[in-house]
């Protein structure tokens, strides 16, 4: 019976990244390159709920872009929201969120503190701030990082990080629109206003949160909208600042098992020269003849998840063991 105890999990949680619902009918990306699914998203954002009803997972993290912007356009932001968030209300777990840019396109920053999107009472965060930390389980911690704290999104010019985000673009993107990283070579694609940046606060705030973590020998997992590894992504996705991000995690290599993603919709997956593993979830959105999301599983020495449709399947060794083999 004791073996038999050890080989289950300790803890599960599900991942699931751009679902950008809309009751509309179908569309196109930006560039017009890829089709988007934004109906059918909601029917497969149920499928996920419904295997992780049976699987009976702890909680989920919801990696950003749960609506998408044509509902601001449309003026069903507020109806479209509520139909997702209540198929994950579903599960009745907790549902740990990120913002995307699409959610910042529906609602200011200011509304999505308060709303179920912002983080939640239990969670570690700075005042006014929506990036935070929260233990899943005595060896896991869960840290999120919100991508867009430097942007134009969802705020107005008296915003604290607004000339900072005006700046970065102005000097880069020469563009008549900021969406666009057309003339922009290499990782400089990455300068346009559907992505964002972290705060230097934010940075300091992220190593603070991982020597912590490191002293509880806990092992952690950090979220984010925006990747931050550039093989793990097409370039015009990456975090503005990404660099600082991943120095911060590779610093913290004893500690960290993975940063996952979305936003990049194709997906994608790398492991950095620490060896971190940074795994970018396709989106919901532009899928086609599948399913994309993850299943979690903490067992005593290790990470597995499974992942659905086109989502790989990850091993990851824990940097904290919950108990030896022996014990």
């Amino acid at each position: 019976m004791a073996n038999i105890a050890r080989r289950l999990p300790h803890y599960k949680f599900g991942l699931i990244a751009d679902v950008q619902y809309a009751d509309s009918e179908n569309g196109f990306n930006f560039s017009k390159t890829n089709e988007r699914f934004y109906r059918r998203s909601l029917t497969l954002l149920k499928e996920a709920v419904n295997v992780w009803k049976k699987e009976k997972i702890d909680s989920v993290l919801q990696l950003g872009d749960i609506i998408d912007g044509k509902c601001f356009s449309e003026k069903k932001s507020d109806i479209c929201l509520q139909r997702v968030l209540n198929n994950f209300n579903e599960l009745q777990k907790d549902v740990y969120h990120v913002w995307g840019n699409h959610e910042l396109y529906n609602f200011e920053r200011k509304f999505l503190m308060t709303s179920e999107l912002g983080p939640k009472e239990e969670c570690n965060s700075p005042p006014d701030c929506a990036y935070y930390s929260v233990d899943l389980h005595p060896r896991l911690r869960l840290v999120a990082l919100d991508c867009y704290e430097v942007s134009l999104l969802g705020v107005d010019k008296s915003y604290r990080y607004f000339d900072q985000a005006w700046n970065t673009l102005g000097a880069i993107n020469q563009n008549d629109t900021w969406n666009s990283p057309e003339g922009l070579v290499g990782l400089k694609k990455r300068f346009v206003k559907y992505n964002g940046g972290c705060s230097t606060r934010q940075v300091q705030w992220l190593d603070e949160e991982l020597e912590e973590a490191k002293r509880k020998k806990q092992n952690v997992i950090v979220i984010g909208h925006l990747p931050v590894l550039e093989s793990s992504a097409h370039a015009a996705n990456l975090l503005w600042n990404y660099d600082e991000i991943l120095q911060v995690l590779e610093a913290n290599k004893d500690c960290v098992l993975c940063y996952c993603s979305g936003h990049d919709h194709d997906g994608g997956f790398d492991l950095d020269e620490s060896g971190i593993h940074h795994i970018t979830l396709a989106g919901v959105i532009e899928a086609i003849d599948n399913n994309p999301f993850g299943t979690a599983y903490l067992y005593d020495n290790k990470l597995e998840i499974k992942g659905n449709g086109n989502v790989p399947d990850f091993c990851i060794d824990l940097k904290y063991p919950i108990r030896t083999e022996t014990s």
